[in-house]
């Protein structure tokens, strides 16, 4: 013989081979699962989706089934507070940009004006206050936000008072 090969260890090699492989293909059947389920959530929840996309642009919590990191949607409440923030020209970079022929102004003639916030309580209890960047893109995405969020939690109030019933 060339090798002198162990059956019984070769056996149990086999075996956990089998092993790993039925672990790995139970954890991707589960994970399909998960996905197919959270997939049914959100298209009975579309208000999760928009919320998502929203919270993409900034870093406000994203939701999966309706909890976020910092607590569950239901319950909670977000207000979206624009005192009127925007960009405006104020007069010193006026009087700069005329100086220099308007290179100046276009480089750094606008500066943000006012605050925008976005106040989020989530049903835990947990509070958390944001700021929004006066860009008509940020305050679009935290107006979405702010509306996904109060909806969601709406949408999962009711689901709660339905269900009892059954």
């Amino acid at each position: 013989m060339l090798f002198n090969r162990d059956p019984e260890k070769a056996e149990q090699k086999a075996a956990r081979k089998a092993e790993k492989k039925q672990q790995r293909d139970t954890a991707a059947a589960q994970r399909a699962s998960e996905k197919e389920a959270l997939k049914e959530w959100r298209r009975v929840h579309p208000a999760e989706q928009t919320l998502n996309t929203a919270a993409m642009l900034k870093m406000w919590p994203s939701s999966k089934m309706g909890v976020t990191q910092l607590g569950p949607i239901k319950g909670g409440s977000a207000e979206f507070i624009n005192a009127g923030a925007h960009k405006a020209w104020t007069a010193t970079r006026l009087i700069a940009g005329v100086a220099t022929a308007g290179v100046t102004a276009a480089a750094t003639g606008r500066k943000n004006k006012g605050a925008a916030v976005i106040n989020v309580t989530f049903g835990n209890g947990a509070a958390q206050t944001y700021t929004v960047k006066p860009e008509p893109a940020y305050l679009k995405a935290a107006n979405q936000y702010v509306t996904a969020f109060n909806a969601l939690a709406a949408q999962l109030a009711e689901e709660d008072n339905e269900e009892p019933q059954g």
